[in-house]
This record gives C-alpha cells, structure tokens and sequence, in this order.
C-alpha cells in the first residue's frame, strides 16, 4: 500500500470530536476557538509573543509544523510602510485657491501648530474660508496625521537596531492570571464523541495534523489502527484562562482599520495593495484575538487498539514527542510523558508542573472582527 492509498479520515474524526469536547467543556465557542498542534510551552516574554506574532490560517487545527504562515507584526509594518496621503492630494481634494489661502494663513501664524492639531485648526478656517471642502480637507489632514504618526511608532521597530515586536500579555501576566483563573475537568471516549464541525468557523476537514505523536502523518497504518479503536480520555486542568493579545506601541489599531476600509490610492501607494493582504487569498484575512492557556496537567489515555510488539515499541519510542491529543513535547521538569501496554490495552499520561502556561489553542477573529467591525 502507498503512502498515496492511505486516508487520514480516522484520525480526522477522533479530532474533530475532541475539538468539539474542548470547546464544550472550556466554554469555548465553535466560532473562533482554534486548536494548535502541538501545544505552545512558553518560558519568557519572547517565547509567548512569538506564539502570538502569526497570522492564523483558516483551519480548526493549526499544525504550526506544516504551515509557513507569516508573522502578524511583518503582515502589518509591510501595510503600513506601503500607505502614504501626498499634499498633492490634499491640494487637489481642496482646490488651488483653498490650498494657498490656506498655506497663506499658515504662515502668518506665530509658529507652527503640532501637526496632530492641523485638522481641527483647518475645520474652523475653512468653515469661514472655504466651507465647501471643510468636511473634505478634515478627513483628508486627519488621515496624513494617523500615517504618519503610525509609521513614527513603527520605526523603532525595524532595521538592524529594531526592538521586538511586543505584546501583552507578558509571561509574568500569563503566570499571575493563571493561578486566579478556575480549574476544568471532564472525559472524553471516542464512542460517543461528536465528529461534526459542520457549524463551526472552518466547516469541513482539516489537512495536515499529527497521528499518534507529534510528528507521526496520521495516514499510517500505525495511525489509524490507534484512531479505530475506542479510546477514553480523563483530563484535568488546574487552571484554564482566555487571555485577550494586545499588540504593543508599534501598532496602531486605527491605521490599520484605514488601510481595511479604502483600497483607493491614497492612502495604498498603488491599485494592488489592498487585494494583496485583504483580497479573497490575502495575507492578513485573520488574527490572534486571544489564546487559551492551562495550568497543571493531568490527562490518562487509554486505547483498546491491539497493537503488536513490533508497533508497541515504536509508539514507546516516541514518549518524548507527546501523544495525542495535545502532544505535549515532554520537557522535563516541566512536562512528562509516560505510556504502558497492558492487557491488550495502552495508558498514557501526560502531566505538567503547576506554574507552568501551556498554550492550547487560539480564538481566531477575521480582521474586520478583530478592528471592531461585525
């Protein structure tokens, strides 16, 4: 049989039903909630926001082993430094005549108004001056203004001295928000278990997840033998939190709503920018709206799969990799892995150290939702 011949739809379901447990027992909505293979182990600042800083892909199950997907900090300075409003524009939304009285005022002024003052000074001008183009030339300063003081916080932030990109929370926020947050527990057995995604965000299946183990292409035979049998799961999180991502002082949430509602030049620099991270296959259709961490560990897995001595010893050999469903990388202290073959059945447990955020899985907002809109 080759790799070809195989089908992942055994796995796809078990899957499935434990993306659909997840969302019920968690309270979780289908509409957002994304689960991420493998789980995320933060340990500092730097390590959280990189799990932050992506652009989600449109799927239930993100195997961010399979996915190229482009951070969320490069999707939105490449925006941002493509997006500018000429004064030529200015002068020839207002007028010549408008424009030099304007300038003329301008300069008779006993210094220069800060620039983020411009559009109020210019509405009460040109409401006695030129009152046909007040509205017009408002909107018009007011955007120069958002440009060019989101490109002024952005700066810092690129070329070869840049900070990094940032967020909050901090992994000191993650560790203290935790501990308050209330503890979850429930079962799951793939008899019963709910397969049907039909109604969530992403209906359908989704390509490219793990097997057994982290790593493992769910088509084996291995695979599906372990997704066939009756599985029973019995888990337990000291702490679960929905902790909501903010972006720090190099983002600007009103500049980018700008660049989403016009796709006119200006404010693009040219007719394709806007299809180019927008557009139906855009680069930026979605966002990380919050994640959802746990605390302490504790998950018992069983499997009737009859497996023999040969498969047994490859499943064994793979302990440090984790195992389905969370595949928790094993990272002692941290995190532990263990696996048993007894009667004809497989345990294994999977345990993580209090104060210790793991990342499960993201709420994923489209970027209109995620700038406010419906």
């Amino acid at each position: 049989m080759t790799i070809n011949n195989l089908s992942c739809d055994t796995v796809t379901g078990i899957m499935n039903a434990w993306y659909n447990q997840l969302c019920s027992s968690l309270n979780l909505s289908v509409n957002n909630f994304q689960l991420t293979q493998p789980v995320g182990v933060p340990e500092n600042n730097e390590s959280l926001w990189a799990y932050m800083n992506h652009v989600p892909p449109a799927t239930l199950k993100y195997n961010y082993w399979v996915y190229n997907q482009p951070t969320f900090f490069s999707q939105y300075a490449a925006i941002i430094k493509q997006l500018q409003f000429p004064e030529s524009s200015f002068e020839k939304d207002i007028g010549k005549a408008a424009y030099t009285k304007w300038n003329n005022y301008l300069k008779g002024l006993p210094q220069p108004p800060p620039e983020n003052t411009l559009p109020s000074i210019w509405f009460q001008w040109a409401m006695l001056n030129a009152p046909s183009v007040a509205n017009i030339g408002r909107t018009d300063l007011s955007c120069q203004v958002l440009i060019n003081s989101g490109q002024a916080a952005l700066a810092p932030y690129l070329g070869p001295t840049s900070k990094t990109p940032d967020f909050l929370p901090l992994f000191s926020d993650l560790t203290t928000t935790l501990p308050a947050s209330p503890s979850v527990e429930f079962l799951f057995n793939s008899i019963d278990g709910n397969p049907d995604v039909s109604n969530s965000w992403v209906p359908g299946n989704d390509p490219e997840f793990f097997g057994l183990w982290t790593g493992s292409w769910c088509g084996f035979p291995i695979n599906k033998k372990f997704a066939g049998s009756t599985i029973s799961i019995s888990v337990r999180f000291e702490h679960v939190a929905v902790v909501t991502v903010t972006p720090g002082a190099w983002y600007n949430s009103g500049l980018l709503h700008l660049a989403l509602a016009s796709k006119s030049v200006p404010p693009w620099d040219s007719t394709t920018g806007w299809d180019t991270y927008f557009g139906e296959d855009g680069t930026l259709n979605y966002a990380i709206g919050s994640v959802v961490a746990v605390d302490g560990i504790t998950l018992s897995l069983t499997s009737d799969a009859d497996f023999t001595s040969e498969e047994q010893a490859v499943i064994k050999s793979q302990v440090a990799m984790g195992y389905w469903p969370m595949y928790c990388r094993q990272k002692l202290p941290v995190i532990k892995n263990e696996i048993y073959f007894e009667s004809g059945k497989m345990l294994i447990t999977c345990y993580s150290a209090p104060g210790n955020p793991v990342i499960i899985g993201n709420n994923v907002l489209k970027i209109n939702q995620y700038l406010g809109g419906n």
